[in-house]
């Protein structure tokens, strides 16, 4: 019942929103449209005062226009809505708020806190703590019979406030540390050797250091093998995206200048275009990207800008489809936000990811053939997700993806091994050449 008020409310607000606008109290020249406008404004006032009096439940007055206005927003499209002022507050107060902790990534093991990576800038570094290491209490209790989440609960908090921790380190008798909180960044690369080829995990873009943290792991490879990297796979499986700067600057370590993408909002005017700085660190080096239905938003435009200018073969399944802007526009005077969408990206060759997102050169499954396509969740599996201008038939072909052999080990990575094998052999420029011959 709440959802269809909220659905009927929408249009109703949208007569109401036109009818203020208009200069409707002229009396001497009413157009057709102008007696419609108000049509709907009586409309609105007569469902409201319905609901007001009638509904089975009391709804304030101020529910019931948040209600109509988020109706119209998230009749637009899912991304769209209206924060009411404690909302809005709240939501500043915790972009601000600055939560503290160990710069520790944990695991569970043998009923402990397992630390798998201790971060070398972090606090818990800098007091002795190291991958290896396992924590048996916090702040003088026993993290045994707690799950993962129970057991790190009393590490997070406030940063400047200190925590003592017990630390057992293979071999040695377990001591106390006592760890002051800081902000932390946690890893957003990861990076090893891959049969002989360079691996890089990029797991979010949310890091204004991102960028920085990718050239140190390409340098440290580099190191690893003792010379140039002959092929590099760049990992964005899973990866929900995050700012764009970072997708840029990223975009820029293997584009010599040039355009990454383009936004493009409601007139010619709003158009914004993005390049990349001149000078990428490796001009000749092969270049596979790794994604599938959950990579997004910036991972998205980083695939799409070395797809489309020729620069890396892509690899998997087809992309999320994220492909629009969201503007934060304060209502002053009320004091609440609309988070409205702007526009859409596009990627350098004009292609909208709205909906769509990046279709690998190679389809490639990482699980075997059941032989049938799974339905994945994407941006146009939302609800009143936006179109796509470009109507034109995007979906995979069960025919073009190539899924493991019946012997393939289930605990292997398919999708890595194949993106290993084209850079390894000739088949990275034939991929290449088709890409240039779309």
């Amino acid at each position: 019942m709440r959802f269809s008020l909220k659905r009927f409310g929408a249009l109703a607000l949208l007569g109401t929103a036109l009818a203020l606008w208009s200069p409707l109290t002229n009396a001497k020249t009413q157009s057709q449209e102008d007696q419609e406008m108000l049509a709907q404004l009586e409309l609105f006032a007569n469902v409201f005062s319905r609901v007001r009096n009638e509904y089975v439940e009391e709804v304030s007055d101020s529910e019931l226009m948040e209600y109509a206005i988020n109706g119209a927003l998230t009749a637009l499209d899912p991304h769209s809505a209206y924060s009411p002022p404690a909302e809005f507050k709240e939501q500043r107060e915790a972009v601000k708020r600055e939560y503290g902790g160990l710069g520790i990534e944990v695991t569970q093991e043998l009923g402990l806190v397992k630390v798998n990576h201790a971060i070398e800038d972090g606090p818990a570094y800098a007091q002795g703590i190291r991958g290896g290491d396992y924590i048996t209490e916090v702040d003088g209790e026993s993290v045994r019979g707690k799950s993962l989440d129970e057991a790190v609960k009393g590490m997070r908090g406030l940063a400047g406030d200190p925590i003592t921790v017990t630390v057992l380190s293979p071999g040695e008798t377990s001591r106390q540390v006592t760890i002051v909180r800081e902000v932390v960044r946690g890893r957003a690369v990861r990076h090893r050797v891959e049969r002989g080829m360079g691996y890089v995990f990029i797991e979010t873009f949310n890091n204004d250091r991102l960028t920085e943290d990718l050239t140190r792991a390409l340098k440290s490879l580099e190191a690893e093998l003792g010379s140039k990297l002959p092929g590099l796979i760049i990992d964005m499986r899973g990866n929900r995206g995050g700012l764009l700067d970072q997708s840029v600057d990223v975009s820029s370590l293997f584009l010599d200048g040039g355009e990454v993408l383009s936004a493009r909002g409601r007139h010619a005017d709003d158009t914004q275009r993005y390049n990349a700085k001149p000078g990428e660190l490796y001009p000749d080096m092969p270049i596979v990207v790794l994604v599938n239905s959950g990579s997004a938003s910036a991972a998205e435009i980083v695939a799409g800008a070395l797809q489309d200018r020729g620069r890396a073969v892509i690899v998997g399944r087809r992309s999320f489809g994220k492909g629009s802007v969201q503007s934060v526009i304060p209502l002053l005077r009320h004091g609440g936000a609309l988070r409205m969408t702007t526009q859409r990206y596009y990627t350098p060759s004009g292609a909208s990811i709205q909906g769509r997102g990046i279709m690998p050169d190679v389809l490639v499954a990482n699980f075997e053939d059941t032989g049938e396509l799974r339905k994945r969740f994407r941006e146009d599996s939302l609800k009143n997700s936006l179109l796509n201008p470009d109507e034109s038939d995007y979906e995979e072909k069960y025919e073009d993806i190539v899924f493991p052999p019946e012997t393939w080990d289930d605990g292997e990575d398919y999708q890595l091994y194949k993106a290993i094998n084209i850079l390894k052999t000739s088949q990275y420029k034939t991929y290449l050449a088709e890409q240039s011959a779309r």
